[in-house]
């Protein structure tokens, strides 16, 4: 029996996806559950695995591949075959001692006795059907991306030809438009007459890598090019996206870490063991509680404050950074979200992210990794207005007060960085924001 590999649909908006590398090729013995290729979506990276053990007799999508969903991706051969029907059990016989029936009644070898005819119901005169119901409008289903390019570039999106899955429209559809300048509207069908169902999607190769910049040269005796994965091509393009959409503001402050660390090295005597991240976590959510400015979205010209405080925290994976979301961060304790940031980091390094926990967030804490530095400006993750950067925490000399004198100890200092929207968010705010934080770091008032 042979069964369809398709690509699957890896969330609700999701339309389609790029087939990075196979893992296996036609002719090999493929278990239950192996991997058979990589996909990158708009979204997320992910592996296909392979529901069935067989062997893949057809591969039909190639590396590099655009491929809609539910378009067949390879074809397995697999050694089940259909169960043969039970044979059919010899005819009973009555047994005259132990059932008690007299010889009179009729046996079960004998032919069975027709059930008695059922009354046809009177048949109903014929009633007109019922008018249809009134056709609705489309409805068109586009991806984030393609709703952001839209947004930013004020069009209209019915002027757009779709060639993706039933007419939708793509990121690709979108950047032709622009690159036209196409004024004119696609003709509307009549308004009787159905429209004609939308051809498949052909597929379609990536873009090739932009010209470089003036002054950029390639030395062909040495220069190694490598081209955009689709990951890094997605970060370049939010990233981009991101600087072009929001005024950027960074401010800094210094937090003396000591509390935090003697806190940390108290739980790991009791078997506990925290990083520094869900303490800047659980810091960040006391204050936005306070500032919930910081915890909004920009929506044309309003601004939407959110009611859930879920935290996106970035995450270093082999193929990029991603950002998955802590839903509902607020609800948990300090032990919470520390098991909550060891989750996504082990399912991230594992490729099991899924792309719905990549989105929805309202606030981001990034932090540099155990090689670490200073501090760092970070970029703002769309839609979101507010994005924290943890820096390295560091030994160092500082000035405090112990008994009314000043004196020189050695502390662990951490600088942290708030990038914020300076459409909606203002220095006061922003300020005092981080000021909120760096007093929680630094009160030491944690609790499991």
């Amino acid at each position: 029996m042979r069964v369809d590999i398709v690509m699957p649909q890896l969330g609700e908006s999701v339309v389609e996806g790029i087939v990075v590398k196979w893992l296996v090729k036609a002719g090999d013995t493929v278990a239950k559950d192996q991997a058979l290729l990589e996909i990158s979506t708009d979204k997320v990276d992910a592996e296909i695995p392979s529901p069935v053990e067989g062997k893949v007799v057809e591969i039909l999508a190639q590396e590099g591949d655009t491929v809609p969903i539910q378009e067949v991706l390879c074809r397995i051969e697999t050694e089940e075959v259909a169960a043969a029907p039970p044979p059919e059990k010899p005819p009973e016989k009555w047994d005259e001692e132990e059932e008690g029936f007299p010889g009179a009644m009729a046996r079960k070898t004998g032919p069975p006795i027709p059930p008695a005819p059922r009354a046809e119901p009177p048949k109903e005169e014929a009633r007109p059907a019922p008018p249809p119901p009134a056709k609705e409008g489309p409805r068109v289903r586009i991806s984030p991306v393609v709703a952001q390019m839209v947004a930013e570039h004020s069009l209209d999106i019915s002027r757009i030809r779709g060639t993706g899955i039933d007419g939708r429209v793509t990121k690709k559809d979108v950047e032709e438009f622009l690159a036209r300048g196409e004024k004119e509207a696609a003709p509307a069908p009549p308004a009787e007459a159905k429209p004609a169902p939308a051809p498949p999607a052909p597929r379609e190769k990536p873009a090739p890598p932009a010209a470089p910049p003036p002054g950029a040269k390639i030395t062909p005796e040495g220069d190694q090019v490598i081209p955009f994965t689709p990951i890094r091509r997605m970060i370049a393009e939010h990233m981009v996206m991101s600087k072009r959409t929001s005024p950027h503001v960074h401010t800094f402050a210094e937090v003396d870490m000591h509390k935090v660390v003697a806190f940390r090295a108290e739980k790991k005597k009791e078997g506990v063991s925290l990083t520094y991240l869900p303490f800047v976590i659980w810091g960040a959510i006391e204050a936005i509680r306070e500032f919930p400015v910081l915890n909004a979205q920009v929506v044309g010209e309003t601004t939407v404050l959110k009611k859930g405080i879920h935290i996106g925290v970035a995450v270093d994976t082999e193929r990029g950074l991603i950002v998955p979301v802590i839903r509902n961060a607020d609800e948990k304790s300090l032990l919470g979200l520390a098991k909550a940031v060891e989750d996504l980091g082990a399912r991230a390094a594992a490729k099991k992210i899924l792309p719905d926990e990549l989105t929805g967030g309202t606030f981001s804490v990034t932090n540099p990794g155990q090689k670490g530095n200073l501090f760092g400006t970070p970029i703002i993750n769309q839609p979101q207005v507010g994005i924290l950067r943890m820096g390295q925490i560091v030994k160092r000399p500082v000035v405090v007060e112990a008994g009314g004198e000043d004196a020189i100890v050695i502390r662990p200092m951490m600088f942290l960085c708030l990038g914020y929207d300076h459409r909606i968010v203002d220095g006061v705010a922003g300020n005092s924001f981080l000021f909120r934080v760096r007093e929680i770091l630094e009160a030491g008032e944690f609790h499991l």
